[in-house]
């Protein structure tokens, strides 16, 4: 048994470009969010390569950052429309409206690198290499505490990915 939901472009636009300080429309779009994360672990496969190129670009948008000072300047204007945003979200009361579009924004965009990930299979050898090469390697090393493992995967999957 297989579930359809059918998102437009547009509504995978209005997904990532969120502009609007309506709380009602921040829950719809939170909501469309998860629905949309739900169909890229379900059926990533399924869509249509367009949209999976559509999604994986919106997915990569945060990475493809300018280099030196541009990115210094970026990452400044950047900072301070965030704190207005968050400082105007929080007068206006829309606080649980926003946290839970972050959240639904925020698996949207996992599930769709986890997707990317799964079909990359040169990706997947490289990254059980690195793990493995990884516990050969530390078979002497002290315990790691839970945040240490996770910063130890995110750095393997950095290596994998070189």
């Amino acid at each position: 048994m297989s579930a359809t939901t059918t998102i437009s472009t547009k509504e995978i636009k209005q997904i990532f470009q969120q502009r609007t300080s309506d709380p009602s429309e921040l829950w719809r779009l939170a909501e469309k969010a998860n629905t949309l994360a739900v169909v890229v672990e379900n059926y990533w496969e399924n869509l249509p390569p367009k949209k999976q190129e559509l999604l994986t670009a919106f997915a990569y948008i945060d990475f493809e950052q300018p280099k030196g000072i541009n990115r210094i300047l970026l990452d400044s204007i950047k900072t301070l429309f965030a704190a207005w945003i968050v400082a105007w979200i929080v007068i206006k009361g829309e606080l649980n409206a926003f946290i839970t579009y972050r959240n639904a924004l925020e698996r949207l965009v996992n599930a769709i690198l986890s997707a990317i990930e799964r079909e990359n299979l040169a990706y997947q050898k490289a990254l059980s290499k690195a793990i493995e090469n990884a516990i050969i390697s530390s078979e002497n090393n002290k315990a790691m505490t839970a945040e240490e493992a996770c910063e130890r995967l995110r750095e393997l999957s950095n290596q994998a990915l070189e």
